[in-house]
This record gives structure tokens, C-alpha cells and sequence, in this order.
């Protein structure tokens, strides 16, 4: 225990701990600063999306035009053309109302708007949304609508839960190995670099408990790294922001259908996968470590695993692999918003297990080392 309190407070007071949280609070304040700013922004983005629809349907209603004056009697340009101006007059409405504050309102006429595009659609009409957009976009607003929440930028939203959101889709998206890596990177390897592993090999304990130690160090920085994210998310949403809700939707897929889960239970799983998956690093680093004792080469070694990783998982969909990829879960956004062949939790036990694998390959490993 003594030697694990000293591993921990070597890193949790050095200088280098303290500059990368004070600067990772200064992200995040920057970054909820940036959204203020491009409140403006959101407004002026939905006006540019719905007068890019309202151009298209003007486009469509001159080419119905041209090919009714070569044909009057063609009833299928005949239906297509009441059709568009049917979408065209409900886009002229809903420009009408964009800066209302009646989301309830908007959020209806969208998804007449929506339907009547679908429709528009399978009748042979174009239009530059496809069909997995506007049912998407369907199923959003009425899932919005049926719990009474205000719909939200998905990346200028200055509202608390999604703030937070969007703060750990960056944390689960590669920050966290990014911050563990700058913060434990010299942990084990550094210490073979500059000798100062040989004082612990001549002290009167196990080899095995300096792994131990290390291992459970790191992990214990790793948590207060991901409660200083959430607090440091949570106090700025909270005092400057808008309350906003917890159970807002999140659109996921599941077996080709589209589902819903709430951002508190999207922000729960991706922090779930994403600690499993640090837990496996913290053991793949401690065993490179000991197998190229210098710090780059570890590091190295061990990025180039992670892209592998990341890439197998990436270009191998087949749904089964989960249950025996380790590094599946070096995607969390994937395991929780496409489930269409597999189960979000699926690749867990594996780099559970294949962190134990690692820790106890370390900590043989260790038995073999010298003092140099």
C-alpha cells in the first residue's frame, strides 16, 4: 500500500499532472466559450439548410414546369408538380417561423415537410436528402415532441446534458488514452531510462508489487482525470449554461431499426467502454515497458498496436468478432450508436480479460529484469 500511495502522489503532485488538468479545464471552458459565441450561428445555419431545401424545390417546380410545356398531359409531372408545391409552400411557412421560439410548432411542420419529401420521393421525385436522413430526422422530432424537450445543436449547445455530451464524446474519443499516455508515459519505461529502477530492486519487497503498483496508481489517475472532466463539465454547464435534460434522445441503430436511448445513458455506457479499454492499456503499456525499457520505443510500440487495433475494428463489421476483439471497444460511439450485429457491452469481457493477460505477462516479465 505504501508503495502504491508513493507512485500515485509521485505523478498526482509533479508538475506535469498539474499543467495538463489546469490546461484540460481551460479546454473545456474555451469550448463551452465557443459555443456561446455560435448561438448566432446555429440560427443562421437552419435558415442556410432550409432555404438550400426551398431552392431545390424551386428547381424541381421549373423542370415539372418545362416538362409539362413539352408534355401537358403527362400526369405523373402532373402529381410530382402539386407535390413539390406542396413542400415548397410549407418550406416558405416554416422560414416564416424560424426565429419563433414555438419549437413545438417548427418541429411538426418539419416532419410534414419530411413526409411529404418522402413521399415526393417515391413518386420519382429528387431532392438532396436521402431517405435514412429524413426518417432519422423524423423519428428525432417526434421522439422530441412525445417528451416535451427542446431539440438542441448537436455541437453548439450550450444546454448542460448536452454539453456534457459533447465534452465526453471527445474524452471517449481517443482523450482519454491521449491524456493517460501524457500523464503515465514515463512511468515504468522512464525509470529504466534513468536508473532509478534499481532502487526499488534493492529494496526488501516483490518485483510483483512495483507492477502492482504502477498498474493500480495509474488507474487511480485515470479516475481523477475523468472526475476532473466531469466536474470541471458539469460546474461550467451548470452555473453558465441552460438546465436542458438528461433524458434527452440520442439516436441510435439497433438491428437495422431505429431506437433511442438518453444522453445520460449514452454518456454512462461510452465511459463504461472506454475505462475497460484504459484498463487494458495501462497493462499493454506496463509490458512494453518492461520489453524496451526507453520511453519512446514504448510509446511507439504501443501506438502502433492501438492503430492496428483501431483499424481491425474498424474494417472487420463482421458482428461476432466482438466477442473476441479487445480493441472493439477503442470505439465507443460505434459499440452503443450502430448495434445492428452486435450488443454494445459485447468486446468487455474480452479486454477484461485480455488486460489480465497482460498484467500477469508483466508481472513474470518483471522477475526476469536486472538491475541496470
Amino acid at each position: 500500500m505504501k508503495l502504491l500511495l508513493f507512485e500515485f502522489k509521485k505523478i498526482f503532485f509533479s508538475k506535469r499532472f498539474l499543467y495538463i488538468m489546469s490546461l484540460l479545464v481551460i479546454g473545456i471552458a474555451l469550448l463551452f466559450v465557443r459555443n456561446v459565441t455560435f448561438q448566432s450561428y446555429i440560427v443562421k445555419e437552419e435558415n442556410k439548410r432550409i432555404d438550400s431545401q426551398s431552392k431545390a424545390s424551386q428547381a424541381n417546380a421549373r423542370a415539372h414546369r418545362i416538362a409539362l410545356e413539352n408534355d401537358p398531359e403527362n400526369e405523373e409531372q402532373l402529381k410530382l408538380q402539386k407535390m413539390n408545391s406542396e413542400i415548397r409552400d410549407q418550406l416558405y411557412e416554416l422560414i416564416g417561423i424560424a426565429s419563433s421560439k414555438d419549437w413545438e410548432s417548427k418541429l411538426t411542420l418539419q416532419n410534414e415537410i419530411y413526409a411529404n419529401t418522402l413521399a415526393y420521393k417515391k413518386e420519382g421525385g429528387d431532392f438532396p436528402l436521402s431517405d435514412k436522413e429524413i426518417r432519422e430526422s423524423i423519428a428525432m422530432n417526434e421522439k422530441l415532441l412525445k417528451e416535451g424537450i427542446p431539440p438542441e445543436h448537436a455541437v453548439y449547445s450550450v444546454a448542460l446534458p448536452n454539453f456534457m455530451k459533447q465534452i465526453v464524446d471527445l474524452f471517449i474519443h481517443f482523450g482519454a488514452f491521449i491524456l493517460l499516455i501524457l500523464i503515465i508515459g514515463e512511468s515504468l519505461s522512464g525509470e529504466y531510462e534513468n536508473h532509478s529502477i534499481n532502487q526499488l530492486f534493492t529494496q526488501p519487497l516483490k518485483k510483483t508489487k512495483i507492477i502492482m503498483s504502477k498498474f493500480w496508481s495509474a488507474v487511480l489517475l485515470y479516475i481523477v482525470m475523468l472526475g476532473v472532466v466531469l466536474s470541471s463539465a458539469l460546474l461550467i454547464g451548470f452555473v453558465f449554461g441552460e438546465k436542458g435534460s438528461f433524458n434527452y434522445p440520442v439516436l441510435l441503430e439497433k438491428n437495422n431499426a431505429i431506437e433511442f436511448t438518453t444522453i445520460s445513458s449514452y454518456m454512462t455506457k461510452g465511459l463504461l467502454i472506454v475505462s475497460v479499454a484504459i484498463i487494458m492499456v495501462i497493462a499493454l503499456y506496463l509490458l512494453y515497458s518492461l520489453l524496451f525499457k526507453q520511453t519512446l520505443a514504448t510509446l511507439a510500440v504501443l501506438l502502433i498496436t492501438l492503430a492496428a487495433g483501431y483499424f481491425i475494428s474498424t474494417f472487420v463489421t463482421w458482428g461476432p468478432f466482438s466477442w473476441f476483439n479487445p480493441f472493439a471497444n477503442l470505439l465507443p460511439s460505434n459499440m452503443i450508436l450502430l448495434q445492428n450485429d452486435h450488443l454494445w457491452y459485447q468486446a468487455i469481457p474480452v479486454t477484461l480479460g485480455v488486460a489480465v493477460v497482460l498484467y500477469i505477462l508483466a508481472s513474470r516479465k518483471i522477475h526476469t529484469s536486472k538491475i541496470v
